[in-house]
């Protein structure tokens, strides 16, 4: 494994420990994909640094768990969103 795939992983790794941010909002952070936070941090970490992999995949397991709340919450913004263009380009006619 290259070294800056090493930096990157443990990087990645405190920095979910640190912030608590989702998979999606670390991958646009670093400039990565999702894919390649989640290989990181499920394949890669653990082989690296295994205490800190153990934090990680504590925090990813409550996500994880709380993903239905917040696809349903996304859902909620996204319509309530869309009814208010619609009321503004009601009142405007």
């Amino acid at each position: 494994m290259h070294d800056y795939i090493k930096e990157r992983t443990i990087k990645i790794g405190r920095c979910l420990v640190e912030t608590k941010h989702t998979v999606r909002t670390i991958a646009r952070e670093f400039g990565v994909s999702k894919s390649t936070v989640h290989k990181d941090l499920t394949e890669r970490l653990p082989e690296i640094n295994p205490e800190l992999a153990n934090q990680v995949k504590t925090i990813l397991e409550y996500h994880k768990s709380i993903r239905h709340l917040r696809g349903g919450e996304a859902t909620k913004v996204k319509y309530k969103k869309k009814t208010t263009k619609k009321d503004e380009s009601l009142a405007v006619h």
